[in-house]
């Protein structure tokens, strides 16, 4: 349900925005604009996740807001022209505030639901039958958009994204929340306003604690870079797709297909390399190939070439997407798992707001081909700073002896 909802909003707000006459600068602010609210959302929004004895219920009061703004999107056309698109980067920074803390909440949730030894299996199955879901919602879309009356089809998907994300919540709550233990026990709602005042002093502490986890800090470093080399290119394909390839709905829907169609390639073999090697070599492995997308855009001249190269693309992107979640997941400590992933995605957001306005200087500066021959390098030596994490943690297990 989420996946239906999702993908009838997401893939199609670059090209919408476009249609509005958004400029280079907005286009990179619909990437930026939302990183920083979620910079700013994610610790205290983690941090009172974590302070909850419910936190099925506080997570999906976050869901609800965010899907909230699928209608409020639907509502655009109704504007002055020459407002559009300004409206548009504003709500989709706004709605990153909630989406960021229920974002983080369900990675945290999810992680007591399936268990360490059956995360490959089970994600690589969701993300599965998301991906056909996603693709098949993402073609029906497209075809619609170029066939209904502009802005009328758009309007139109997003109100129906909002209809589907209501049944993704209900569905979500029911899922049976597990007992908790240990320190969870003694969690006691607070309430906001004291949370609130006890917020500086807990961050403190928290930052304190953060010195004594080496492993999370070196894993968190290493992915801010390499999620900056990755979100580089991003304004960068939408702006080559539209403008200089011309693509419409349609192929914005084709691309989506190959991508996908590469990724249910790839995730029997991931799963089963994950499996044997672990998460994190896994995810060394997998980045290794990233580079070539930007590598490929620098070259290529048609849409239908893109199209093909997708293919091998989503083969890769099925061992990143597969291996990051779970080396996240194997690197923060269980008590305050949902505290811990909130400061990672705050640093992850971080990178959000930079690397696309990076991308943009760069293509301002330098044109497409150099620009994205720039992100490729930046992809490649990301993917290599997560081999020397992997060579350090395969070091250290040997000088304890925990080596499996």
């Amino acid at each position: 349900m989420s996946t239906l909802a999702q993908n009838l909003v997401g893939p199609f707000i670059g090209i919408f925005a476009v249609r509005l006459g958004a400029s280079n600068y907005q286009i990179g602010l619909l990437s930026s604009a939302p990183a920083l609210v979620g910079l700013l959302a994610m610790i205290p929004g983690a941090k009172y996740v974590d302070s909850r004895t419910n936190k099925k219920g506080i997570t999906a009061a976050f869901m609800w807001a965010h899907r909230l703004f699928f209608f409020l999107l639907a509502l655009i056309p109704l504007f002055a022209e020459d407002s559009r698109a300004t409206l548009l980067v504003i709500l989709i920074a706004l709605m990153n505030f909630p989406g960021a803390i229920s974002n983080v909440g369900w990675q945290g949730f999810i992680a007591n639901v399936v268990p360490s030894e059956r995360r490959a299996a089970a994600f690589a199955d969701r993300n599965r039958l998301m991906n056909i879901v996603g693709t098949l919602a993402v073609l029906t879309a497209g075809r619609v958009l170029d066939i209904m009356p502009y802005p009328l089809g758009y309007s139109v998907m997003f109100a129906l994204a909002f209809v589907l994300a209501i049944g993704e919540i209900q569905v979500f709550s029911r899922i049976t929340e597990l007992p908790q233990n240990g320190a969870a026990q003694q969690t006691q709602d607070v309430p906001w306003r004291r949370f609130l005042l006890n917020l500086p002093r807990s961050i403190a502490a928290d930052v304190k604690g953060l010195a004594h986890q080496k492993r999370f800090l070196r894993f968190t470093a290493t992915s801010l870079f390499f999620h900056f080399a990755w979100q580089a290119a991003w304004p960068l394909f939408t702006l080559y797709q539209t403008r200089e390839l011309g693509a419409n709905n349609l192929w914005i829907s084709i691309l989506t297909l190959s991508n996908t169609g590469g990724s249910l390639l790839g995730y029997g073999f991931w799963v089963r390399y994950s499996q044997r090697h672990g998460s994190l070599k896994t995810l060394f492995t997998s980045t290794l190939g990233i580079f070539i997308v930007p590598l490929v855009y620098a070259y290529s001249r048609s849409l239908a070439t893109i199209a093909f190269f997708n293919i091998l693309t989503g083969v890769i992107f099925s061992g990143v997407m597969l291996s990051l979640f779970n080396t996240l997941l194997d690197m923060t400590p269980e008590e305050s798992r949902t505290t811990y992933i909130g400061y990672y995605n705050t640093a992850i957001s971080a990178s959000a707001i930079a690397a696309p306005l990076a991308g943009v200087a760069m293509l301002n500066l330098f044109g497409y081909k150099v620009a994205f021959l720039v992100a490729a390098g930046l992809r490649l030596l990301g993917s290599l700073a997560f081999g020397l994490v992997h060579w350090l943690e395969r070091a250290e297990q040997r000088k304890t002896g925990t080596e499996t």
